[in-house]
């Protein structure tokens, strides 16, 4: 699950107190306009509002004449994206020092010092901070206290570049802000409201305005050379819809508006959407959907009762159109503000937002399952969330929560949030609502060893990271962490290309819109899924489908599908085609093109596979055979609809447990092997067989998390005694910080204790 960052106490007082209640807050009232489909774009007002304001404030529009201008920017460098400071390749490696929550730690200021310090030391001077704001009893902003905050970090280290979280429009505090009209607050089933609806005019022009004056202020003389870029989020700060995990969607009336505006542009014809969901409607009669009782909060149902995977069409459409809406929605507000950061730099810092969280967040309608159309906005440089909350601890797999590597391929830089909870808190510290098994490192040892995994996985995946004391305990605090860091740096700006895997994830965002099972599709189909594959032995990459079949992905020997559910259109033919030129092995999970607009299909999956399959009702878990044998895998679910292989021409691998019938199969089709999965999941033993099947070299063969680009390899303990790691032909290694080795042949091996990250230079010149 996502942290909710938002859950704070209240702060008030101490001179480095960084939350004050505000009085009041400005409101104007907005334009209705912005760009999402059917709205008249706000381009032109929002340039005409910056320069007027500009103008007011004596600033021209882009910062202050004669500034010391720092730029920042992400260009693609021999294939992959790389962080450009002042035009100099620099490791995008940043800390982050939670600024709001020093009031209810006493020791944070020592704490933040000791850092800061750390970090300079080890010449890490890229920093991230949170600010906001806060309003003076006249209702204006407290801009010298904010800008206090900015010079806590600029004092400790004077080579300081800062990358600034902004809030815009209502403060950090927005929730205890009374002021925002009934219609315009978030409004849930259970009648409960939260401040701010997405939906809302309030959340538009007016928090652009909010944040143009923000940013103008910082790009100008004081600050313009220190400031290297702009993070963005709201009105959650991870940009995912308020509550909807836990209340289910926004009922209020701006969100109805918006909603059906939404849908007058999708469907403008005379009856098209009462066709497309089944009955009588029209776009200024269409609601939101009201969830049944019992869906919220979202949980798990598979241990209690069948699981129902997808919406049924056509009377359950609308959630499906629903859950597009809300993914669209927050796609637009990423790109709006995009261009209002450019606008405002003119094009000289960086724009960054938490988006793509694909293959972590439940739900069909989270707003985070538009990330083509953010890849696609030149306007947007970085994108960021928490590495994965589960499996994160010691010989954990310490997962991404998006794909990755179509990031990458998009040009973009992925930063993963390091907030691991590590040895180096004090228990005494930690706040009530914190929880003391968040911090669940034991040791200095194993907090290096999981901060080396999270530092390999970037490093192989041309991504960054920053480290964050989210609760400016001191987590970073821990001199060995600094030197392992320092040490890797330089990693970071060698030259190296694209990151070429053996093996592909592909998710499809689009599918994930029809699955209307809250949680246990997507925990088995991605999320789990996810973690299995990182413990395969393979090298995997993380992508989009549309960039699979758009061809922005690498030919891999194998490439499985994990939810490819709705290949509607032109998508199934490009998917096949591709298979088809590329070769290699292609695996598919659960019901692969199934589930179309007209309605579950089996034939759709047997046309997509090239395999036969049929409905057949039941539980799922199957267990191996043939080269498969000795595996088991999957829940032991009912699940509705559940495809079963009925092909005389497929090998048989396996078989579902429950009643014996096929559930895994695969056929030779040309150059391509394909291979289904009916089950709901699969296991990291029947991913590496498959994985070696398929002819993807496997370095390791017991559930350690291996990350190389063919020049540098980490390999993550997942567990105490000899790790052993399979070389292939032509390669040496050697340890870079001198680790005892033996080496047999292609294998080398070293003890380790579950946890440790063995790192290795590979060489030419082996066997």
């Amino acid at each position: 699950m996502i942290l909710e960052k938002k859950r704070r106490p209240s702060y008030a007082g101490g001179a480095l107190s960084c939350i004050q209640r505000p009085a009041a807050h400005e409101c104007p009232m907005p334009s209705t306009q912005n760009s999402v489909p059917g709205f008249t774009d706000s381009r032109a007002i929002l340039g005409l509002l910056a320069v007027a304001a500009a103008l007011i404030a004596g600033i021209p529009a882009g910062g202050a004449p004669g500034a010391a201008r720092l730029s920042a920017s992400v260009r693609v460098r021999q294939g992959a994206p790389r962080l450009l400071v002042n035009g100099k390749p620099t490791a995008p490696l940043i800390f982050f020092f939670n600024l709001q929550a020093m009031p209810a730690v006493k020791q944070s200021e020592q704490y933040m010092r000791e850092q800061v310090a750390l970090a300079a030391r080890s010449g890490i001077h890229l920093y991230s901070i949170p600010l906001t704001w806060p309003r003076k009893a006249d209702g204006e902003p407290d801009v010298e206290w904010a800008d206090r905050q900015v010079d806590l970090i600029l004092d400790l280290d004077p080579q300081a570049k800062i990358i600034l979280r902004l809030f815009p429009g209502m403060p950090w505090t927005w929730h205890e802000w009374r002021g925002v009209p009934e219609g315009d607050q978030a409004l849930f089933a259970d009648g409960s409201h939260a401040p701010l609806s997405a939906g809302s005019p309030l959340f538009w022009e007016p928090t652009d305005r909010s944040m143009a004056r923000m940013i103008r202020h910082y790009e100008g003389a004081r600050y313009g050379g220190k400031i290297m870029g702009y993070h963005l989020g709201g009105p959650d700060s991870e940009n995912f819809a308020v509550q909807y995990r836990e209340k289910g969607p926004d009922l209020s009336a701006a969100n109805q508006t918006r909603f059906r505006r939404w849908l007058a542009a999708k469907y403008p014809a005379d009856g098209a959407l009462a066709q497309a969901w089944g009955r009588p409607v029209t776009p200024t009669s269409a609601e939101v959907p009201r969830p049944e009782p019992g869906r919220f909060p979202m949980h798990s149902v598979g241990w209690q009762g069948p699981v129902q995977a997808f919406y049924q069409m056509p009377g359950q459409r609308d959630w499906v159109d629903y859950s597009d809406y809300s993914a669209d929605l927050v796609a637009q507000r990423i790109r709006d503000w995009a261009r209002v950061i450019k606008r405002e730099t003119g094009g000289r810092k960086l724009s960054v937002f938490f988006y793509g969280y694909t293959f972590e967040l439940p739900g069909s309608f989270s707003g985070h399952d538009a990330l083509q159309k953010v890849l696609d906005c030149p306007d947007v440089d970085v994108l960021v969330s928490p590495y994965a909350y589960g499996d994160r601890g010691a010989g954990g797999a310490g997962a991404f929560m998006a794909p990755v590597d179509s990031v990458a391929a998009h040009g973009k830089l992925w930063l993963n949030e390091d907030d691991t909870r590590t040895h180096a808190i004090r228990r005494e510290d930690l706040p009530p609502w914190w929880g003391t098994q968040d911090a669940f490192t034991r040791d200095g040892r194993e907090t290096v060893g999981v901060l080396g995994r999270n530092v390999a996985s970037v490093l192989a995946h041309r991504a960054g990271t920053w480290w964050m004391d989210l609760g400016a305990l001191g987590a970073f605090n821990d001199a060995a962490s600094w030197r392992m860091l320092q040490a890797r740096a330089p990693l970071f700006t060698a030259t190296r290309g694209a990151y070429r895997p053996d093996c592909a994830l592909i998710l499809d965002e689009r599918s994930r819109l029809l699955v209307r099972d809250d949680w246990d599709v997507n925990y088995w189909t991605l999320l789990h899924l996810r973690d299995e594959m990182a413990r395969c032995g393979a090298t995997v990459g993380l992508y989009t489908l549309d960039d699979f079949a758009a061809g922005r992905t690498p030919r891999c020997k194998l490439t499985l599908f994990a939810n490819a559910f709705g290949l509607e259109g032109a998508r199934a033919p490009a998917v096949r085609k591709r298979l088809q030129r590329d070769g290699g092995m292609a695996v598919w999970l659960y019901a692969p093109g199934a589930a179309l607009p007209g309605g579950f299909s089996a034939d759709a999956a047997s046309r997509l596979t090239g395999i036969s399959l049929v409905e057949a009702p039941g539980r799922v878990r199957s267990r191996g055979e043939g080269p498969l044998q000795g595996l088991t895998w999957g829940p032991d679910y009912e699940v509705r609809p559940r495809l079963a292989v009925d092909d005389p021409a497929a090998t048989i691998l396996g078989r579902f447990v429950a009643d014996g019938r096929t559930s895994c199969a695969e056929r030779t089709l040309g150059r391509l092997c394909t291979v289904i999965i009916t089950d709901l999941g699969a296991s990291a033993d029947l991913l590496r067989r498959l994985a070696g099947m398929a002819g993807a070299h496997l370095w390791t063969q017991d559930g350690s998390i291996v990350q190389t680009d063919g020049v540098t390899l980490a390999v993550h303990a997942a567990r105490d005694g000899d790790l052993t790691v399979t070389l292939p032909q032509g390669l040496a290694a050697e340890p870079l910080d001198g680790v005892a080795m033996r080496t047999d042949g292609p294998r080398v091996t070293a003890a380790v204790r579950r946890g440790d990250t063995l790192w290795l230079r590979l060489v030419r010149g082996g066997r």
